[in-house]
């Protein structure tokens, strides 16, 4: 298991490590992607920054081509620069269509370039019609031939003209008087003076007249009327080719400043646009590049963390190895060392119940040896009997005991007696070892307090038993004394002995379970468990006490127990002189497989007039008819073909609601007793059980009295429930012979050939009840051990172990058989 463990974890930290591998190539790749991406994005930007603005280039094109038009139109009034002119004005007209092109998507930019368009040709055509004005101003022919023609007839008039000439001049005047309507009133106008006349206006007319007395002179006037009417019209003319060109040349210059300003619009448009792109670009720029920064940074922060973290699980992981490491080691030494100790425990049982078998064993014998036994003895033998019975309860349910789950009773009972009577049954060891047994007690006869008597009695035999075993010579001292406290009584016991003594090294290790002293001969510690004080401190401490020793090696041991009881009045007993007729109250119905059991209890119901059924199958039960005077039903839990649980589901169907059913089972360990209550049992009733246990079910007494704690075990048990009938025990003892050889014929049989696994464990739990109820429980609790072992995990490996069992068993019998025998020999 620690192989596999360390296997387990070596695959998990190199899983570990695989990750942080794979996490660091992924967060590589990752980073490598980003800056990747971001590159190309930087590569995008910087492009865009860099590429020239085909926009803004076109615009100080058409900037440029606009001023390069208005000089070419200057330099067209100096040159004849027409064609050159045409040819600009073409490419700056593919220039606004570019741009048209370009600004396909923006509505206002193509409404202001499309009249912008417009503007050009207008201008183109008034720059034409101003060039044609112009022209016609400068190279004018008309006007060239009329003042040449006019030359023409001056030269020719002027070599003819040679008449005398008389020249007068007359000057006419003429004055219009302005009419003035006299707006004043009657009394102004008579007494008023009279205004003064204005001015007239006045019109002076001069006339030159020249008058020649030849013939030319009539043709020279002619000649002249002739050239006042052309100089005239050439006049006319010329203001209104001067006007129309000064109207063109304002309209010219308009459109241009209108050309210009609407490119120059476009032109600030543009560079605004520019402008916002390059600031855009630049900002994208450097977000791709604090972008690209902080998911680099962000990748490696979450790949360090991670790593911190796995880095972090792996050292926790080497820690907890080295922890696990030493844990295992430990666990394996001390399982090691439990293993042991359970294989002690198993082969030798418990030091507890040893102790009380001791003295049944010894006060049995002294009554084998004895003509008229004495009552004490078998009171002694009694009371041990029945302290062995429930030591062995508490083996059998062993996992509550090491986990320190105990039960206590609060019940009245008498110290003193107690102690007397602990006292009387360790005496016959201390007398078999030759060794004194001193009792000091500092209580009075009849001292009452409320408390668990049974886990008093259980300390005390322990304790005693331990100081008897390890003390070879000398005495052994039980000292009590007690303090009232308020309500509560403070006893204080020791159990001193003049032994070999414990080791300081013992000391601290003897209360832990499985633990005995290291330092006394191997044959006094193979004979304990290790348990015995394990159990003492758990049952002191959970009552609110202390243990504790003091030890020198070589002079002794001192135990002393520390314990509370509550004060309490002496009870009231009642004492049956003889059984309660229940014939007329109560009837009750028996079903168990084993014959051996209902023989028992039929002894037990006819002893006090109950009436009974005893039934072997469940079968039988169910179909037989129902009796209304049954209130209590005690049914065997597993039975061939229909066990116990099944058998009270289908009675509740049947009988009334106020049947009591009591399950009847070798099954102690508290699951199963839960188990069994849940499947609709009033209660259970273990084997081996007690009459009086088995009376209280019934509501019948003890006829015997009222102070009984256990059935006797072995052969004094039986006597004690038949009351010394020989017949009527022997008969038990031959059918308890009769049924377990015929168990183990059958077991024998199974364990060759059969495969029935549940049919061998209800064999073994058979035969385990019947050999506990006749009293043999060290046996009994060998076949329920083997019970739990064959039905946890099969039988194929424990073939042996259970043919010796039953060879012990067999001899048993065997035994029992022959004391029989000598018995009625001797009657």
């Amino acid at each position: 298991m620690s192989a596999s463990k360390n296997n387990h974890f070596t695959r998990f930290i190199k899983g570990k490590i695989i990750i942080i591998f794979l996490l660091a190539c992924f967060a590589l790749c990752l980073a490598w992607v980003v800056s990747k991406v971001a590159f190309r994005q930087m590569m995008v930007a910087v492009e865009n920054i860099v590429e020239p603005n085909n926009k803004l280039r076109l615009v100080n094109e058409l900037s440029r081509q606009a001023a390069r038009l208005d000089q070419l139109q200057r330099a067209r009034l100096v040159k004849n620069t027409r064609k050159d002119f045409f040819y600009e004005s073409k490419k700056t007209a593919l220039i606004i269509d570019t741009l048209e092109n370009l600004y396909s998507g923006d509505s206002v930019q193509l409404v202001r370039l499309q009249r912008l368009q417009k503007l050009l040709g207008q201008r183109d055509k008034l720059f034409l019609s101003y060039l044609n004005v112009r022209n016609k101003l400068i190279n004018d022919k008309l006007f060239t031939l009329q003042v040449q023609e006019l030359n023409n007839l001056l030269d020719k008039n002027a070599a003819q003209d040679s008449s005398i000439t008389h020249t007068a001049k007359t000057t006419v005047t003429t004055i219009y008087p302005e009419e003035e309507k006299d707006t004043r009133s009657f009394f102004s106008k008579l007494f008023g003076k009279k205004k003064e006349p204005k001015e007239a206006y006045k019109v002076v007319n001069e006339e030159l007249n020249i008058e020649r007395d030849t013939i030319a002179e009539a043709i020279r006037d002619s000649l002249t009327r002739v050239m006042s009417n052309a100089v005239m019209q050439l006049e006319k003319n010329r203001l209104r080719q001067r006007a129309l060109f000064v109207n063109r040349e304002n309209i010219w210059i308009n459109a241009n400043d209108k050309l210009i300003s609407q490119i120059q619009a476009i032109v600030k448009q543009v560079e605004s646009e520019v402008v916002a792109q390059a600031e855009t670009n630049n900002n994208d720029a450097r977000l791709i590049v604090s972008g690209s920064v902080k998911k680099i940074g962000y990748i490696m922060l979450a790949f360090v963390l991670l790593t911190v973290i796995l880095l972090y699980f792996i050292l926790t992981d080497l820690s907890k190895s080295a922890r696990y490491r030493k844990a295992l080691e430990e666990a394996r030494d001390e399982a090691e060392y439990h293993s042991k100790a359970k294989q002690r425990f198993l082969s030798n049982m418990s030091h507890e119940i040893r102790t009380p078998l001791q003295s049944i064993i010894g006060y049995a014998e002294l009554i084998k040896d004895a003509d008229k036994p004495q009552k004490h003895d078998i009171e002694a033998i009694y009371q041990s009997s029945g302290h062995l019975m429930q030591i062995v309860n508490e083996v059998l349910d062993y996992n509550r005991i090491i986990s320190g789950k105990f039960s206590f009773s609060n019940e009245v009972f008498n110290i003193t007696a107690l102690l007397n009577e602990v006292i009387s049954v360790m005496r016959p060891q201390t007398e078999k070892k030759q060794l004194e047994l001193i009792s000091n007690f500092n209580t009075t006869d009849k001292r009452f307090v409320t408390g668990d008597p049974f886990r008093l009695k259980q300390v005390l035999y322990n304790l005693l038993g331990n100081a008897i075993k390890f003390t070879t010579e000398g005495r052994v001292t039980l000292s009590v004394a007690s303090i009232l406290q308020g309500d509560k009584w403070n006893y204080t016991f020791r159990v001193t002995d003049t032994g070999k003594g414990i080791t300081e090294e013992d000391i601290n290790r003897i209360f832990n379970e499985f633990e005995q002293a290291t330092g006394q001969p191997a044959r006094e510690k193979r004979s304990g468990t290790g348990l015995g004080l394990a159990i003492c401190k758990e049952l002191v401490e959970q009552q609110g006490g202390n243990i504790h020793v003091t030890s020198k090696l070589g002079k002794g041991s001192d135990f002393t127990v520390i314990l509370p009881f509550a004060a309490a009045e002496e009870p009231e007993y009642t004492i049956e002189e003889k059984a309660i007729d229940k014939t007329d109250d109560v009837a009750v119905w028996v079903v168990d497989d084993d014959s051996f059991i209902l023989n028992l209890c039929a002894l037990l119901f006819e002893k006090h007039n109950i009436t009974y059924r005893s039934f072997q199958s469940p079968t039988d039960m169910l179909n037989a008819e129902w009796d209304d005077k049954v209130k209590i039903i005690f049914a065997d839990i597993r039975m061939p073909g229909m066990d116990g649980k099944q058998l009270c589901a289908n009675l509740r169907r049947k009988v009334p609601a106020d049947v009591r059913i009591y399950a009847l089972t070798a099954q102690a360990l508290p699951q199963e007793n839960d188990a069994i209550l849940s499947a609709g049992f009033n209660g259970v009733l273990i084997k081996p059980f007690r009459e009086k246990e088995l009376l209280s079910l019934v509501n019948v007494k003890d006829s015997v009295n009222s102070t009984d704690v256990a059935l006797l075990p072995n052969l004094s048990a039986v006597k004690q429930m038949t009351y010394g009938d020989e017949a009527q025990l022997n008969a038990i003892i031959e059918k308890f012979a009769e049924d377990t050889f015929s168990d183990i014929s059958a077991l024998k049989v199974e364990l060759k050939n059969g495969v029935a696994t549940n049919y061998i464990t209800l064999l073994l739990h058979r035969m385990a009840g019947r050999t506990a109820q006749i009293g043999a429980t060290e046996l009994a609790a060998k076949l329920k051990a083997a019970e739990y072992a064959v039905e946890a995990t099969g039988f194929k490996d424990k073939n042996d172990d259970i043919l010796t069992l039953l060879t012990e068993l067999q001899n048993l019998v065997t035994r029992l058989l022959k004391a029989t025998a000598n018995s009625t020999e001797m009657a």
